[in-house]
């Protein structure tokens, strides 16, 4: 242990730093449409809470195209220069969205502001392995680092999008917001590397360190088919996943998950400005407190991760409890109890992000390096899709009942049958970092 506390974390404070500023605004430019409705949009453009849930999802639909292709890029080592270009072209059209007219214009550019910011995720996911072994949970804690950006984003987009909203306008908050974006997109070709041995400022200890402990940690796992297949060759790679069970239980778990996440997070602004009736500004505020929440909820599940050891049960726990408690705000939707209906918002937010560390740890404990970063992009190609239907249906379930409640409880559904779904993942699955247990598909 005392060799590893002398090994440089130069990679802590270049590397993951640049990676949690793409994330942070990369879902600030998504969320900012949530406080723009009440916000003055829907009623400047006059459309209905039906169109909004297609706008709000619409972007989830975008998402799917380069999820494959994007964990496909960075298995390749060819992530920097795409993700690059990719946070231009979303900071341009988070821009754009301030001179929308009318609702399909608006749906238009959410469409292709998906597009752009569907290879994040996926990119993300498959650079981290290379980058933060498993051992002492340091993988685990990086994820938690990096969807820590969408807390503290879902936190702070409320309140500066309300701000911004309450000086100006929400066209303005588009804009401004758009152009801070587009500065990211610098930083990151300035510092961002595919690879530990291309960066320059990385120490040649902590080159070693990376690069030895995760072969080490490699070739303590079992090998799959998957290793037959070149990593060059997409068609082939993909017939594999779509034949094994465990892609498609990581596939359905991302779809369940995110249908709840985007679905909760986008229309929860709106449900607390019907229950509080509270002006734009106290809606901002008033939204945070949930994401605060969610925050927490993902730091203390990131130090629960490597101690229960099962991924399966760290996956699909926090999934029921997020169920339970958006099953509870249904209950309470027509409550007059406004200060009670936060509290429950908050007990949801808790649990909305506790699965992801866990859950995007585990295509690098099932799969081979050849097949991962197509697994990871597989399944957000589904994780994008549930960020479109999450939205679109509660946004039809509000419209039908004037209500939130048809929504909770659709959503609370649909997280239990991820929760479901994570059980077909292996037992002991996050046992073999240990050294206690080894699985790797068949």
């Amino acid at each position: 242990m005392s060799e590893t506390k002398k090994i440089p974390k130069l990679r802590w404070l270049y590397f993951l730093p640049v990676l949690f500023l793409m994330c942070f605004f990369s879902f600030v430019s998504n969320s900012l449409l949530s406080i723009a409705l009440p916000g003055g949009m829907m009623k400047d453009l006059g459309f209905a809470a039906s169109v909004a849930g297609i706008a709000g999802g619409v972007a989830g639909i975008g998402g799917m195209i380069l999820q494959i292709s994007g964990g496909h890029i960075a298995q390749q080592g060819k992530l920097k220069k795409f993700l690059g270009f990719s946070t231009i072209c979303w900071s341009v059209i988070t821009i754009l969205q301030g001179f929308v007219t009318d609702g399909w214009q608006l749906i238009v550019l959410r469409f292709l502001l998906g597009v752009a910011e569907g290879a994040i995720v996926p990119g993300i996911m498959t650079l981290l392995p290379y980058w933060f072994p498993e051992k002492d949970g340091e993988r685990s804690r990086a994820i938690a680092v990096v969807f820590t950006a969408s807390g503290i984003a879902a936190t702070l987009t409320g309140p500066i999008g309300g701000f911004l909203i309450a000086m100006f306008n929400w066209q303005m908050m588009f804009m401004i917001l758009g152009v801070i974006s587009l500065i990211i997109g610098g930083i990151w070709f300035a510092v961002m590397y595919d690879r530990p041995e291309q960066a320059r400022w990385l120490s040649k200890e902590e080159k070693e360190y990376i690069t030895t402990t995760i072969q080490k940690e490699q070739s303590a796992l079992i090998k799959d088919e998957g290793n037959n297949v070149s990593g060059d060759k997409l068609l082939p790679i993909l017939g594999y996943l779509l034949r094994n069970k465990y892609s498609w239980a990581l596939s359905i778990v991302g779809f369940c998950a995110v249908f709840g996440q985007i679905g909760f997070f986008t229309w929860m602004p709106t449900a607390i400005q019907s229950v509080t009736h509270a002006g734009i500004n106290n809606v901002g505020l008033l939204s945070a407190l949930p994401s605060i929440a969610a925050i927490l909820g993902l730091a203390v599940w990131s130090k629960l991760t490597p101690k229960i050891k099962q991924r399966r049960l760290s996956t699909g726990i926090p999934l029921l409890l997020f169920a339970i408690a958006l099953a509870i705000l249904g209950l309470f939707s027509n409550s007059t109890n406004a200060a009670l209906y936060i509290v429950l918002m908050c007990v949801a937010g808790f649990f909305i992000q506790a699965f992801m560390p866990s859950f995007h740890t585990i295509p690098t404990l099932i799969f081979s390096k050849e097949v991962e970063g197509v697994a990871r992009g597989l399944t957000g190609f589904t994780s994008a899709f549930g960020g479109f239907a999450g939205p679109y249906l509660a946004g039809i379930f509000i419209s039908i009942s004037g209500s939130q409640k048809g929504a909770m409880y659709v959503m609370a559904l649909i997280l239990f049958v991820g929760m479901l779904a994570s059980f077909i993942l292996p037992k002991n699955l996050g046992l073999e970092a240990q050294g206690e247990n080894n699985h790797k598909a068949a």
